[in-house]
């Protein structure tokens, strides 16, 4: 894979430093697991032969690949090493999805709190040349609707009281339109020609978190209920309350991967989404 363009300049066809599209072809390679956890990465000179760069080039792009997170320093009379290459954190996981050339998101969770913040690295990255624009996204997200008097969250004190449900309706609409912004600036800023989000909210609360990334790997995790204080907006004592809070520990299904109850899985995943998605959700009101 010949780079053409003089160090520290953009090529022509991706507007990418090269540094940046050796690493970034790379990180593709390790997510991929031609570099293995364990294995040396090749080194300047290999990379300065196989991609047609300078030294410079291929120092800049290891120096990437450590910040971020993917080899380690290297020791005396050894070069770097891939680190556990396996991405484990939703973060990890959709940082690689948008390295497909075609990206799929299927949500379904409480909020997308921490997805919206994701996403909007994601697009940063884009921006700013970081990260090679995929050609489309295509995200599906499903949501509690806003006008349904859920049991959870209440106010320990006083099960009547409206604020915690109110809370998390404002909590719901916030963070879908900062997810739904994010994702609509990929198209904005000219990077990715085609993005296409859909957000629909279905009457009940989940009680698990979902998404399914471009169809190949699904991640899971579990709410719990547990006491929170909270506070809500103009409020100068915090609300103590029966809480769903998202538990820290994540499943991942791959259906490529061996064993017939992971595939299973995953399909029941798939379709449970689409059922709901298809014969029961409705379009979710992000206006005023």
């Amino acid at each position: 894979m010949a780079l053409t363009g003089r160090d520290g300049e953009q090529d022509g066809v991706s507007r990418q430093y090269l540094y940046l599209r050796v690493a970034e072809d790379l990180r593709g390679k390790i997510a991929s697991n031609v570099f293995k956890a364990g294995e040396a990465i090749p080194t300047q000179q290999a990379l300065m032969a196989r991609y047609d760069v300078s030294r410079v080039t291929a120092q800049r792009a290891l120096e990437t690949l450590r910040s971020w997170g993917l080899i380690d320093e290297g020791g005396r009379g050894r070069g770097s090493r891939v680190v556990d290459a396996a991405p484990k954190t939703l973060a990890q996981r959709v940082a690689v999805a948008f390295t497909a050339q075609h990206v799929s998101l299927d949500v379904w969770s409480l909020t997308t709190e921490k997805l919206s913040k994701i996403v909007a690295q994601q697009v940063e990255d884009i921006e700013s040349g970081v990260a090679r624009p995929p050609e489309s996204i295509r995200a599906r997200v499903l949501l509690p609707s806003l006008d349904v008097d859920y049991r959870l969250p209440w106010l320990i004190s006083d099960r009547a009281d409206p604020r915690p449900v109110r809370r998390l309706r404002g909590l719901i609409k916030t963070y879908a339109r900062q997810l739904e912004h994010s994702l609509l600036a990929a198209a904005e800023y000219r990077r990715v020609p085609t993005v296409r989000v859909e957000i629909r909210c279905m009457p009940a609360l989940p009680l698990q978190k979902c998404y399914i990334l471009n169809e190949s790997v699904a991640l899971t995790s579990f709410y719990r209920v547990q006491k929170n204080k909270v506070r809500e907006r103009g409020d100068s004592v915090p609300l103590e309350i029966f809480d769903l809070v998202s538990g820290s520990e994540v499943f991942t299904w791959e259906p490529s991967a061996t064993g017939g109850s992971e595939r299973a899985y995953f399909d029941q995943l798939r379709q449970l989404f689409d059922s709901c998605w298809s014969n029961v959700a409705e379009p979710m009101d992000l206006g005023e």
